[in-house]
């Protein structure tokens, strides 16, 4: 509150002594502790998106090479040609060939991971102050 405010404040309220002092105290700790919460809530929830990435990641990569996902794609560099000249049986074997429902948890995961991170970063700015500014 600022001096004003406290001044106005105190013409029209009797107050004991400290218990101003006291309840802005516990009003700054209380704050403190809700950006402590988040930040926490955050990090714990960054670090688990991280590791269901990892996991995610080792599926797609599994059903990529029992697919032939990978061969197919690699055909594109190697012979252009082939892909050119039958290119709707080619698109149509890659598509399904393709680890999609893989490939959406994964961009499911990291868009959500992209969210906490960011709502960390802001729960740090409540937390920090100004060296948090940098991380919104």
């Amino acid at each position: 509150m600022n001096q004003k405010g406290r001044n106005n404040f105190k013409l029209y309220v009797s107050v004991p002594d400290g218990l101003e002092d006291r309840i802005l105290t516990q009003v700054k700790k209380a704050i403190k502790r809700n950006s402590l919460e988040r930040l926490v809530a955050g990090s714990v929830a960054s670090i688990a998106l991280v590791a269901g990435l990892v996991i995610v990641g080792r599926t797609i990569m599994a059903e990529t090479a029992m697919s032939g996902f990978g061969q197919y794609l690699s055909l594109i560099f190697t012979n252009s040609s082939l892909v050119l000249s039958d290119w709707r049986d080619f698109a149509w074997t890659i598509v399904e060939s393709a680890p999609i429902t893989g490939f959406a948890i994964c961009l499911g995961a990291a868009g959500m991971l992209l969210a906490a991170i960011r709502w960390t970063g802001r729960a740090w700015n409540g937390f920090n102050g100004i060296m948090g500014k940098l991380a919104v």
